[in-house]
């Protein structure tokens, strides 16, 4: 993996939003990334195939499996530009169900956790989100960090989120003062 940035080791936030300029952003580099230049490789082969096509029916107008591997070539070149444009439409309108939930995070060094903030009344829990870090690309932006595991998925950290620890637990607290007045 390409040398990355080093993503801070930290203890658990305080809950915190994602805006959607911080995902539409960060999908965009996962994109290019690791997707776009797969296209544009494959965009070039079908290209190639194309002229090559073309040329075989101009050597021959008879030659029928020319016109249809010419039309095979377009419409895969077509497929190629126009899905990284429908899959950004598509993640960002998932994004918007997203935009209001609150998110926890925290880091060791080896691990990155990353959770939905619950209610106590919900009956689904929805499992944690684990990055290792040996293996992940991050990367570090002015308002956020792009975390990407592997080629799999991407993970939006905003610094604000790392300036804010979570709180003391209101049963840590009363118990420290209870050692104070003890003492």
């Amino acid at each position: 993996m390409e040398k990355t940035t080093a993503l801070p080791v930290f203890d658990t936030t305080a809950p915190y939003n994602i805006k959607r300029e911080y995902y539409k952003t960060g999908f965009e580099c996962f994109q290019k990334k690791f997707i776009l230049k797969r296209n544009w490789i494959m965009l070039v082969l079908f290209f190639i195939l194309f002229v090559s096509f073309v040329a075989s029916a101009v050597a021959n107008p008879s030659n029928k499996t020319a016109y249809f591997l010419m039309m095979i070539c377009l419409a895969g070149m077509f497929v190629l530009w126009y899905n990284p444009r429908k899959q950004k439409r598509m993640v960002l309108d998932a994004v918007r169900e997203l935009e209001f939930e609150q998110f926890t995070a925290c880091n060791d060094g080896k691990v990155l956790r990353i959770q939905i903030c619950q209610t106590d009344d919900e009956e689904e829990r929805i499992p944690e989100s684990r990055v290792v870090m040996a293996t992940a690309y991050v990367q570090e932006f002015d308002e956020f960090y792009l975390v990407c595991d592997e080629k799999k998925m991407f993970y939006i950290l905003p610094k604000s989120a790392l300036a804010s620890p979570a709180a003391e637990l209101p049963e840590e607290t009363s118990a420290e003062s209870g050692k104070d007045s003890e003492a």
